[in-house]
């Protein structure tokens, strides 16, 4: 038998990517009430996840057992550490923004969420399982938005990425590729199913059409 180090420190978000499964998932989004949490409830596609008690009890117990949820005072479950601020995050978000990487064969997706005090990155994995990172605090979203999209590009040649930004009440779209030594940006038109494209940007000034694009969060 081994005994866990209680020297050994929390992993911190940014620091160390955690995992969290599909009950520990359903549990998180369940921890708020609210237009925030219902609209991550959405964008993550959960609302059977959520409405499942038996799912969200074995994650409450998952959490309990890697030391990330503990019982207060009256008795009732609190989550903690890493588990509270994504709980945090999908409760009260209130900027969304949907990353799909996208290549002629393939689809990958990341969801930046921004809330109050903390923007997280989540990323979906095999069974359900979702993987939590902390946004770098020193760059903004739109440079945060943008590293993501060309490490894709960088690692997939013919990569290109479809974004949508959401608040709580209003999304906006836009198409990203690359372009030789530039890159163009789309705003797709779907009253005439047209794109409308912007060209030869740099990488500055595709962050600046970004940043302008999706708004203050």
């Amino acid at each position: 038998m081994t005994v866990q180090d209680e020297r050994a420190q929390e992993p911190r978000l940014g620091v160390d990517v955690m995992g969290f499964g599909v009950g520990e998932f359903a549990y998180l989004l369940n921890v708020f009430e609210g237009a925030a949490r219902d609209r991550s409830v959405s964008v993550f596609g959960a609302q059977e996840l959520v409405d499942d008690v038996s799912l969200s009890t074995a994650g409450a117990s998952s959490l309990m057992a890697r030391d990330m949820a503990t019982l207060d005072d009256d008795g009732d479950l609190a989550v903690k550490g890493v588990a509270a601020a994504v709980a945090t995050a999908m409760g009260h978000a209130r900027h969304w923004t949907e990353i799909s990487l996208l290549t002629p064969d393939s689809m990958d997706n990341v969801v930046l969420l921004e809330a109050p005090g903390v923007a997280l990155m989540l990323q979906p994995r095999l069974l359900g399982t979702w993987f939590v990172f902390a946004q770098d605090p020193s760059i903004s979203s739109s440079e945060a938005t943008f590293r993501v999209v060309r490490q894709h590009v960088e690692q997939n040649v013919d990569g290109t990425a479809y974004l949508v930004f959401k608040s709580l009440d209003a999304e906006k779209h836009l198409l990203i590729r690359r372009d030789d030594d530039s890159w163009t940006l789309g705003v797709p038109d779907f009253t005439t199913d047209e794109v409308n494209e912007t060209p030869s940007l740099d990488e500055a000034g595709l962050v600046e059409a970004i940043e302008g694009f999706r708004g203050e969060a």
